[in-house]
C-alpha cells in the first residue's frame, strides 16, 4: 500500500474518528484505525465493537491495500505536519513509513486481518431526515439519560416511531424524564422503538452538527442504528432490552400550575444552588401568591435565598428539587416563558414551554 494525500485533509479525517478508538490494552486492535487505500480514496475506520465510524479522504493511490495503525499516534504525527503533501507507504511486518518534506516517521501497525469485521447495512431502508431537527430533539432529552451502566435499558435514548413519520425521543434516569416528538415527512426507516446507547448518541450528534441544515440518511439494520452524511458513516449497536413504560411517569393531571420567565428562574436557581449540598444539589422552592422563594441551606457552607415573580394565585406550596435537573430542563427550552405543573410536594413536577405541547420534562421531587 502506498498513497499521497494532503496532510491537512488527512488530519481532519483522522480527528473525526478519535472519539471511537479505545485506549484499553485488553484488545490492542481497538486502539487502531483500519486504513484502506483504493480507487484514489483513503477509507479510515474506527471501532470499539459497539460503535463503528467510517470516513473517507481523497488521495493519489499508487498501490492499494489495508493496514491497522495506532489511532492516537497516527493522528499526533499527521497533526504536526502543517500542510503540504504526505506520503504513507506500507513496509514489511505491518510497519509504515510516513514522509513529508524533510520529515520521516516509521510507525508500527497491525495486520488488517486482525481488525474486527464491519457491520452490514440494508440500503433499501435508508431514509433522509433533517439533521438540525433530529439534533434539536436529542438536545432536549439527552441530558436525562442515565449514566449508570447497571441500568442498561436506561443508558441510552429511546427512539419511538408512531406512524406517519411521527417520532418520539425519550430520555430518563429514573429521577427525571424528558420527552419530545416531531414529525418527519420522509418517514423514519424503522417501525419499532430502539434504544441508542450514550456513546452512539454522542457520535450521532457530532455527525448531525457537521451536517448543519442539510439532511442525513438513517436506517436500522441487523440491530445497528446507521447514520450517514457525506463521507461519514456511523454504525451504533442498539441496546437489546425493553424500555420502561415512560407514560406512567408523566402526570395526567396536576392540581396547580404557575408560569415564570425561563431565564429569570434559571438564573435564580443557578445562584442559589452555589450553596447547595455537593451531594444532593437540592434547593427548596416556596411558592405563594405571585412569588416564589428559592432557598438552599447547607450547614457547613451557609444559606442562599432569592425571590422572583411568577404567575400563581393558588395555595402556598413548598417543593424540593435537584437544582441541576431544573437547570438542565430550563436550558433545553427556548421559549421566553415556561409552565410548571405540580400537585403536591411528593408528586412529580411537569415542566414545559409555554404554548407548546411537543416537549415536556418531568422531575421527581426531593425532601429538603
Amino acid at each position: 500500500m502506498k498513497f499521497v494525500c494532503d496532510a491537512t485533509k488527512l488530519s481532519e479525517t483522522l480527528s473525526i474518528v478519535q472519539g471511537i478508538s479505545e485506549r484499553r490494552i485488553t484488545m490492542p486492535i481497538l486502539s487502531h484505525l483500519l486504513i484502506s487505500a483504493n480507487d484514489n480514496l483513503i477509507t479510515v475506520t474506527a471501532t470499539d465493537l459497539e460503535n463503528t465510524l467510517e470516513t473517507k479522504c481523497d488521495a493519489l493511490v499508487h498501490s492499494g491495500g489495508k493496514i491497522a495503525l495506532p489511532s492516537k499516534k497516527l493522528f499526533e504525527i499527521i497533526r504536526e505536519i502543517h500542510g503540504g503533501e504526505i506520503e504513507i507507504e506500507e513496509l514489511e511486518n505491518s510497519w509504515v513509513q510516513i514522509l513529508s518534506g524533510g520529515v520521516s516517521f516509521k510507525l508500527a501497525g497491525l495486520p488488517a486481518r486482525d481488525f474486527p469485521s464491519l457491520p452490514t447495512q440494508d440500503l433499501q431502508q435508508q431514509v433522509r431526515v433533517q439533521a438540525s431537527s433530529l439534533d434539536d430533539m436529542i438536545a432536549k432529552t439527552f441530558f436525562a439519560v442515565s449514566t449508570d451502566d447497571l441500568r442498561r435499558n436506561l443508558a441510552g435514548l429511546y427512539f419511538e416511531p408512531h406512524g406517519d413519520g411521527l417520532l418520539r425521543v425519550i430520555g430518563t434516569d429514573g429521577h427525571r424524564l424528558s420527552f419530545v416528538e416531531k414529525k418527519f415527512e420522509n418517514g423514519l426507516g424503522f417501525n419499532e422503538g430502539i434504544i441508542l446507547p450514550r456513546k452512539g448518541v454522542v457520535e450521532l450528534r457530532k455527525l448531525l452538527k457537521s451536517s448543519g441544515n442539510g439532511d442525513i440518511k438513517i436506517s436500522v439494520s441487523n440491530n445497528f442504528f446507521i447514520a450517514e452524511s457525506g463521507n461519514i458513516k456511523l454504525f451504533s449497536r442498539l441496546i437489546e432490552l425493553e424500555y420502561p413504560d415512560y407514560k406512567q411517569v408523566i402526570p395526567e393531571q396536576s392540581k396547580f400550575s404557575f408560569t415564570v420567565n425561563r431565564e429569570v428562574l434559571n438564573g435564580a436557581v443557578r445562584r442559589v444552588s452555589v450553596l447547595s449540598s455537593e451531594k444532593t444539589k437540592s434547593i427548596k422552592m416556596n411558592l405563594s401568591s405571585s412569588k416564589i422563594q428559592l432557598v438552599s441551606v447547607t450547614p457547613e457552607l451557609g444559606e442562599a435565598k432569592e425571590e422572583i415573580d411568577v404567575e400563581y394565585t393558588d395555595d402556598p406550596v413548598e417543593l424540593g428539587f435537584n437544582s441541576v435537573y431544573l437547570m438542565d430542563v430550563l436550558e433545553a427550552i427556548d421559549t421566553e416563558q415556561v409552565v410548571i405543573e405540580i400537585t403536591d410536594e411528593l408528586s412529580p413536577a411537569l415542566i414545559k414551554p409555554m404554548g407548546e405541547q411537543e416537549y415536556i420534562s418531568v422531575i421527581m421531587p426531593m425532601r429538603v
